[in-house]
């Protein structure tokens, strides 16, 4: 069964200095303005759409700016939701489900810095996230995320007002 696989819709071009950038944003803002992911304390996440609204925060990070410009005017007709996701390094999210319904989920990841991390999902395989591009995944299969990396892992979650890709 495949439960990750990558969508055609533009590809997130991001400079080493925005990634920098976003790494310093976290250390120094993580306990202002990130929010903790399901009680994991390596599991963070910060908002830039939420209800078709967009955080003055995201004009701070120009390429994921642009990039969500052209995701607008694709065929997803708009962002409902999106928020950077961060994991940080040597750690790993545990075995969990998100959704009840085994289907692809609307939402889709987009790999930011991924470098040495993966999704795994029980009795499947392990998937890699190519950088800049997007996947949907089978979130009612049970599946971990490991980043062995030094380095923390981000990913966007986005919400689309329609999905065409699954």
């Amino acid at each position: 069964m495949t439960c990750c696989k990558e969508i055609p819709i533009p590809t997130l071009k991001i400079s080493p200095s925005e990634i920098s950038r976003l790494n310093f944003f976290y250390n120094n803002a993580k306990r202002k303005v990130f929010q903790n992911r399901y009680n994991l304390s390596n599991w963070f996440s910060l908002s830039f759409i939420d209800n078709e609204v967009e955080s003055t925060i995201i004009q701070n990070f120009p390429n994921i700016y642009d990039w969500f410009t052209m995701v607008k005017k694709s065929d997803l007709l708009g962002v409902k939701e999106c928020y950077l996701s961060v994991l940080e390094a040597k750690t790993s999210i545990p075995w969990h489900k998100d959704l009840h319904e085994d289907v692809f989920s609307k939402a889709f990841l987009t790999s930011i810095s991924t470098d040495k991390s993966f999704i795994e999902f029980r009795n499947d395989k392990k998937y890699t996230y190519k950088p800049g591009h997007s996947y949907v995944i089978r979130s009612a299969i049970e599946h971990r995320i490991l980043n062995l990396s030094d380095a923390n892992r981000f990913t966007l979650c986005t919400t689309p007002l329609e999905n065409p890709y699954v």
